[in-house]
């Protein structure tokens, strides 16, 4: 999948028995992005066994787990990640009894690397080959782990330097032609396509239960939401034999045992499965699942519900259906779409940018000739540009457009395009030439139930108040929101409806008032929707309607229904507003219910409008 058109292409064969220290017994090539087609085909043991690499080595890889299984099998090897100090590189790099350094980091902790080589009076640029290890990651988690395309600030520096993954992205930089760069593509001689079932459905849940009970088989299912995790296993009631692996940021893995599930953020090496086993979007590469069990996979995605469970079929399916060292039972993917989805393409989005780069600096040259209030509105204004959020923050960057970020936005949207509808999908499934693929659509009657969100805490309600508080001030306040903030703002509502709905209508008094009680929120939002509801098309109604003049109950009750629909108003259980004759009332004061004049149908006249629903 790498668009870097103008790099030379050169293909290597690799026989079914081959791997790739058979094809580089001397280490991998450098200045080359190596897409090697294939997982578990041995290539960052090519580069961390001595055998083979007899060269100091760094390699950087996107998960802490990847780092714990290679420490297992390579002691000499170094492992960077959070709680190891650059005193802990930089001894390692003076311990003359190894002979070849060979350090594994996380991008994050790359910089502890790059101070312990200048404490060590070590040119890492020189005298270490760098090797980016599964580099889509760099792309696809740009726009959540900022950190993460640190080492590629120095990746052209080095003499020695390498991309791979058996599914590569990146953007098209520069420093891939002024280096001279080639594209190393992987052929295996033999048939590598494995059997893939994609089912359609239009209930996700209940199609998940169904396939997870088809036989005694394990299961390993990837399902990037540890909460959509927890529902599944409580549905099939089946905690007692399941265990959910995800990163354990904000707490997660404790909150899940408090919750009573097991839970772990590592997988260890010779782990023995337990009949369900659910992985999130932290394992779907690099990671070694060494385990003697051969479960079948599952793969799991909610668009509606759930859009960080998306699968990308190009990237997230090749590398999850090579995770298991001892292989695999069956695959299926388990899937819904969302008809709604616009994704913008390539060149699209390119276009936006451009031309919101140009709006950008013009208000940056505007800018320098304003001072104090004028000059923060406008660099308030500048933030509010959508294209703000791919623009470096700070260092030498400052103000220039980051790749990755841009990358990430094309990527997201390419992956999204997929699931507009199921055929796109299955198309993407056999254009990867990994797959033999069967498709089959499920339906069912009973109508899929939204992933309940975890209760508030005390604490977590303030924390939320806070950030509102920051976010929506209350009061006559022009406030302009970044990108981030209004994203910030649409994850805190979809976190906390009814708190945010809450504090936006009534305000903070009003919430300390009732003691944060959720339930009071819920009912005095209820009633406030009841009262309002009917109050928003009034000038249209009072338009419709004229005073004296008599309506049959069948007229007002289908101009009204007339108008709700056009209004698209709903109930509070969110089905649409039902017009009745007797709601005339809430508009007008009316007449004592009548005979239509030469009619025998009933009605009533409307005698005065009315502009209150009090």
């Amino acid at each position: 999948m790498i668009e870097n058109t103008n790099l030379e292409l050169k293909l290597v064969e690799i026989r079914d028995n081959q791997y790739m220290s058979d094809l580089y017994p001397d280490g991998l090539p450098s200045n080359a992005i190596i897409d090697k087609t294939l997982t578990a085909k041995g290539a960052t043991t090519c580069e961390l066994d001595e055998r083979y690499a007899k060269r100091n080595s760094i390699i950087i890889e996107p998960n802490v787990p990847v780092i714990d299984s290679k420490q297992v099998k390579y002691p000499n090897l170094l492992g960077v990640r959070e709680g190891v100090t650059d005193y802990d590189v930089k001894k390692y790099l003076l311990d003359k009894s190894i002979r070849y350094k060979k350090i594994i980091v996380t991008p994050e902790s790359y910089s502890k690397v790059k101070q312990a080589a200048e404490y060590a009076g070590v040119n890492l640029f020189k005298d270490f080959f760098l090797l980016i290890d599964e580099c889509e990651k760099v792309v696809q988690e740009a726009n959540f782990r900022p950190s993460i395309v640190q080492p590629f600030f120095d990746f052209f520096s080095f003499d020695n330097k390498a991309l791979i993954s058996a599914t590569p992205l990146s953007p098209k930089l520069k420093g891939f032609t002024n280096h001279s760069f080639s594209h190393i593509k992987i052929i295996p001689t033999y048939d590598y396509k494995k059997n893939l079932l994609l089912i359609g459905t239009n209930n996700v849940q209940l199609e998940c239960l169904k396939q997870i009970s088809l036989n005694d088989n394990k299961k390993a299912i990837f399902l990037n939401s540890p909460d959509y995790a927890k529902t599944l296993i409580d549905k099939a009631d089946i905690r007692n034999c399941s265990k959910i692996y995800c990163s354990n940021q904000d707490n997660t893995i404790n909150k899940l045992h408090e919750d009573g599930y097991k839970a772990s953020e590592n997988f260890m090496s010779g782990e023995i499965l337990e009949q369900y086993s659910f992985f999130t979007s932290r394992f779907y590469s690099a990671v070694d699942l060494d385990t003697f069990d051969k479960p079948d996979i599952i793969m799991v995605t909610d668009c509606l519900n759930k859009s960080q469970t998306m699968i990308d079929p190009f990237t997230h399916s090749v590398q999850i259906t090579g995770r298991f060292r001892s292989g695999i039972g069956s695959i299926t993917h388990i899937t819904n779409w969302k008809e709604g989805l616009k994704p913008k393409s390539r060149e699209e989005i390119i276009e936006d940018m451009e031309a919101q780069s140009k709006v950008y600096n013009m208000l940056a040259d505007l800018k320098e000739t304003l001072t104090g209030r004028e000059r923060q509105l406008l660099t308030e204004i500048q933030e509010r540009i959508p294209i703000y959020k791919v623009l470096f923050r700070n260092d030498d960057y400052k103000g220039k457009v980051n790749p990755f970020l841009v990358e990430c936005d094309i990527q997201k949207s390419k992956v999204e395009s997929l699931y507009q509808d199921l055929q796109s999908l299955n198309n993407a499934y056999n254009e990867t030439g990994h797959f033999n693929v069967s498709y089959h659509y499920e339906h069912y009657k009973e109508k899929p139930k939204a992933v309940k969100a975890k209760p508030l805490s005390r604490e977590r309600k303030l924390q939320i108040l806070e950030r509102l508080q920051d976010l929506k001030p209350e009061g006559l306040v022009l406030k302009f929101l970044t990108e981030e903030q209004q994203e910030e703002l649409r994850s805190l509502r979809h976190e906390a409806p009814e708190l945010c709905k809450y504090y936006e209508k009534f305000g903070m008094d009003k919430i300390i008032e009732i003691d944060y009680d959720l339930a009071t929120m819920k009912r005095q939002l209820k009633s406030a929707h009841k009262k309002e509801i009917y109050f928003i098309p009034i000038d249209e109604i009072h338009n419709k309607f004229i005073i004296g003049r008599p309506y049959s109950e069948n007229e007002i009750v289908t101009t009204l229904q007339n108008i709700y629909d056009k209004y698209e108003l709903v109930d509070d259980n969110g089905k649409p507003l039902q017009a009745k004759a007797t709601y005339l009332g809430k508009y007008f004061k009316p007449s004592d219910r009548i005979t239509i004049p030469n009619t025998r149908l009933k009605g009533y006249i409307p005698l005065e409008k009315r502009y209150s629903l009090e």
